[in-house]
């Protein structure tokens, strides 16, 4: 029999072996892919991590080891869906960019994955809308992947980092403070969305902003801090002129616990390649997800398209899940059981952030 401890590893063949049996409850999976699996450090961080977890929210957690041979995506969603059929799954977090990922986007030398298939546990189709297919997560996915060509003591380090950061800065108090920039030439549909985050405290919504006003922001403490704009892998154009850029390596010094960035791209990175139907690996490190290992603040980002528009019902990360993380919620309770749009969002970092509320 396994171990019941919850920091205790277990690898994915015994998960996968017909004669595995489990009788205790789990809310969270961690996932280590074959770089990490054996580093022991690392372990130690991640046993951290989760203790703080089940001390602050009660949740526990099991972590499993990905071996060479089950480093695919669709062992992955085997595992995923063994344990969602036993336990009240709330989150997973996969660890380590060397895992099996599948393409969600592949364009001019920028790489997107997908995590859609590991949150759908029931895998049914919905009908399209708009060109579109509706799904709804069962469980929230969450990615930490160090950039590929970083030297492995590196990567490493950040990891390392990352999981001290999200077990140690567990007590955040929500004081209202929002701050949306949007590129107006693109805002038509997503404006009032954004403008509507006033009901939940203290909002700066501003358009077109400039490389001055931008940096003013950044030595300025907000609980959601919102970009729209057009975008790619290492920052967001926020202004029709030849300024207004907000560059991913911004995030370093932000001042907030939740980073959102909406447009095409942000959830990717840079690649040698283009357009070859397969995820790259990644060359540059100034993208937005791999901030979210060398931020001071930041625990957990939503990047892709989060004010999504136009359909009968409400599909926008925006509408769904933000009034729930306001109110308290983790982050994973807050986006699953809503329904999105194809592959809307992706989310990096800690998904069992939350804020506390005052009553």
């Amino acid at each position: 029999m396994l171990s019941t401890s919850s920091n205790v590893t277990i690898t994915s063949a015994q998960i996968l072996a017909p004669n595995h049996l489990n009788f205790f409850q789990y809310d969270m999976l961690i996932i280590i892919s074959p770089q990490y699996a054996n580093d022991q450090e690392i372990q130690d961080a991640i046993n951290s991590y989760v203790t703080a977890v089940k001390n602050d929210i009660a949740w526990t957690t099991k972590i499993i080891t990905l071996t060479k041979k089950d480093n695919t995506y669709t062992t992955i969603d085997q595992i995923i869906d063994i344990y969602s059929e036993k336990h009240p799954i709330k989150a997973c977090l996969i660890v380590g960019e060397d895992t099996d990922t599948a393409l969600a986007g592949d364009c001019d030398y920028m790489e997107k994955p997908s995590t859609r298939e590991w949150s759908v546990t029931n895998h049914q189709k919905q009908s399209k809308e708009n060109g579109c297919e509706p799904y709804t997560p069962d469980i929230c996915i969450s990615l930490l992947y160090p950039t590929h060509d970083l030297t492995y003591e590196t990567k490493k380090s950040q990891l390392i980092n990352a999981f001290n950061k999200f077990a140690t800065q567990r007590h955040i108090q929500y004081n209202g403070a929002i701050n949306t920039f949007e590129s107006s030439n693109i805002n038509t549909y997503s404006k009032e969305l954004y403008q509507n985050l006033e009901t939940y405290g203290t909002l700066l919504y501003d358009t077109d902003p400039g490389n001055e006003q931008i940096q003013k922001s950044l030595i300025q403490q907000y609980s959601l801090y919102f970009i729209h704009g057009h975008s790619n892998p290492a920052g967001t154009k926020l202004n029709t002129k030849n300024e207004g850029w907000f560059s991913a390596s911004f995030l370093e010094e932000l001042n907030t616990p939740f980073f959102a960035a909406d447009g095409c791209y942000v959830g990717g990175w840079w690649s040698k390649q283009q357009d070859n139907e397969q995820l790259d690996t990644s060359i540059d490190a100034n993208w937005y997800g791999s901030q979210i290992l060398t931020s001071k603040h930041i625990q957990v980002m939503a990047l892709g398209l989060l004010s999504q528009q136009g359909y009968t019902t409400s599909v926008s990360f925006i509408e769904n899940a933000v009034p729930d993380l306001i109110e308290g919620k983790t982050l994973a309770e807050a986006v699953i059981g809503d329904t999105y749009v194809e592959e809307s969002f992706l989310v990096y970092g800690d998904p069992t952030f939350h804020f506390t509320v005052l009553q």
